[in-house]
């Protein structure tokens, strides 16, 4: 990584206007809306075909699996709305000289990689720490949910929803698309991580204060990966590696080992 940011910066088209990203955040506010509509249509479809929410008697674990399932569906349709929509405006721009998907191998390549995502790891454990101690509740209320779901027995869906499609899905979507075209108009590099990183951690609005900063923090750190390694695979792969981690650790973890008595 030892190529410089302006020069990169250089290469790009200038399409530096207010109107272009006024457009670049309605497509992207757009996409969202659609996505989350598509998801929560997948999860009422689901409760319609699987009876989910009737009243009846369910086998030992049926529930659980059930509801698992229906989360699992839910983001999938997020996911997959949101991939196309995002090639689709990305092809749009790409007909005016610019393509904000790329995703080649970074300078320096696995090491490169491997280096972004220790560092992910480290910064993100020694965050969590911090609000372990600082305040148990907001630990659970963030945990507790996920932590359900991964008692299912068919988690490994959770597991392909968190590591690959929502990777794949946000990091097309945030740092993408949205960090790419957002770098180039009148709000620059630091204006663009800063947008894209709270517009990601308003998506998750049900986490606690601490959860929302720990998001924010995230994102900003994907951003600068993103920026400085020139390809979107470095922050995919972070995304993907955290998210990962995150599932088998709530997977396999003893019965309430993450949340006491919660």
């Amino acid at each position: 990584m030892s190529f410089s940011l302006e020069d990169r910066a250089s290469a790009r088209p200038e399409f530096g206007s207010w109107k272009v990203l006024g457009l670049v955040l309605a497509v992207a506010i757009a996409t969202i809306l659609l996505a989350t509509a598509a998801g929560f249509g997948a999860a009422a479809a689901f409760d319609l075909w699987t009876g989910l929410g009737e009243p009846r008697a369910f086998a030992a674990g049926e529930r659980e699996a059930l509801l698992t399932a229906r989360v699992a569906v839910s983001l999938f349709a997020f996911q997959c709305v949101t991939v196309v929509l995002v090639v689709v405006a990305n092809a749009h721009f790409r007909r005016a000289g610019a393509s904000f998907l790329r995703f080649g191998m970074p300078p320096g390549g696995i090491g490169t990689l491997a280096f972004s995502v220790l560092w992910l790891m480290l910064l993100a454990a020694l965050y969590g720490g911090f609000v372990y101690v600082s305040d148990q509740q907001a630990f659970r209320q963030d945990v507790g949910p996920f932590a359900e779901l991964m008692k299912a027995r068919n988690w490994w869906l959770i597991l392909i929803a968190a590591g690959i499609g929502a990777p794949l899905a946000e990091e097309c979507l945030f740092r993408g698309f949205l960090f790419g075209a957002l770098r180039q108009t009148p709000i620059g590099l630091f204006g663009a991580a800063l947008v894209t990183a709270v517009m990601w951690a308003a998506l998750h609005a049900n986490y606690s204060a601490y959860g929302l900063v720990a998001i924010t923090l995230i994102g900003l750190y994907l951003a600068y990966v993103r920026e400085r390694t020139g390809t979107l695979l470095t922050p995919l792969v972070c995304h993907g590696v955290y998210n990962s981690l995150i599932v088998v650790l709530l997977a396999f973890a003893p019965e309430n080992s993450f949340l006491g008595g919660y």
